[in-house]
């Protein structure tokens, strides 16, 4: 892997964290007031549809010659993990705690790609990365710590409704961790978009399974005319990052692109100052946690 294909490699991953982190902002609104399990369904098909549109200016029938049935697996594997399945958690995980702490548990994901790629991609980590991520975990720590959100309290909003917030966005990160590795194997061997396409309906049709199957609140009623506008908004968010999140893959490491992502915190944090100063409270130890975990980036794509 040269300097130059590494160098581009870093500067997608970079585009992507960037799209994502105002991807937050924009959830964050369409979730007011409306079932999360739709919400999730409802964009994740838009931003498919979107996808697939830029696709079918990028690609042809040749990109798919001499795609295996190993490749396709691994996109529907990552369609049905990193989309389907994680996002619903993690769009539960923002509307419970609210993004400042959701979204740093669920970028912990780095460390669970680390390891799968040193036995799936044959990929060696350096001590830097280990260096990196250990840092990017102090600054972690430090923002779960911090004090809780200004969002008011409902009576459904108690403990145990608060904890299955902090719950799914561990198990976000988990599904997150290994897709990365899906991601990588099957843009490897098959257009970056394509893959992205092909994944992003196997999520909006598993989105849409579990909103079907779902009896709870999340699920119930019907998307307030006002969310749509939010939900297109993040919609195409996703669509330019999803795809170069993807192109990074083919020509950095696998942990290298998503300890990338890891640094949206510092730009979710400005966003929420912002935006959401009425429902975030942002406090110095949120910030230094933010700052200790891009330092922690920093050290890893170095």
């Amino acid at each position: 892997m040269n300097l130059e294909s590494n160098a581009y490699g870093v500067l997608l991953a970079s585009i992507a964290s960037t799209s994502w982190a105002v991807f937050v902002y924009f959830i964050k609104r369409a979730l007011m007031n409306a079932p999360v399990l739709k919400v999730t369904a409802a964009m994740t098909s838009v931003n498919a549809a979107l996808v697939t549109l830029i696709a079918i200016f990028f690609i042809s029938a040749e990109d798919f010659r001499g795609v295996t049935a190993t490749t396709l697996t691994f996109a529907f594997l990552a369609g049905f993990f990193h989309i389907g399945i994680s996002r619903s958690f993690y769009y539960r995980a923002i509307h419970r705690i609210g993004p400042n702490r959701s979204i740093p548990i669920a970028l912990t994901y780095p460390v669970i790609t680390a390891v799968g790629a040193s036995f799936m991609l044959g990929e060696t980590p350096t001590i830097s990365i280990f260096t990196g991520l250990a840092i990017l975990l102090v600054g972690i720590t430090l923002i779960v710590q911090a004090e809780p959100s200004r969002e008011p309290e409902t009576e459904a909003q108690n403990a145990r409704w608060k904890l299955f917030g902090w719950i799914s966005a561990a198990v976000t990160s988990l599904l997150w961790g290994v897709a990365a590795v899906f991601f990588k194997k099957a843009s490897m061997n098959l257009h970056p978009l394509a893959t992205a396409a092909i994944a992003l309906w196997v999520g909006a049709a598993t989105a849409s399974i579990l909103m079907a199957l779902s009896r709870g609140e999340e699920s119930r009623g019907s998307i307030p005319a006002s969310a749509w506008r939010w939900i297109f908004a993040a919609a195409v968010c996703q669509a330019i990052a999803v795809p170069l999140y993807n192109f990074a893959f083919v020509h950095t490491l696998a942990v290298r692109v998503t300890a990338i992502i890891s640094a949206q915190p510092l730009i979710v944090l400005a966003l929420g100052w912002l935006f959401l100063r009425e429902m975030e409270n942002i406090t110095p130890r949120l910030v230094l946690g933010a700052l200790l975990t891009v330092a922690g980036t920093i050290i890893v794509i170095t």
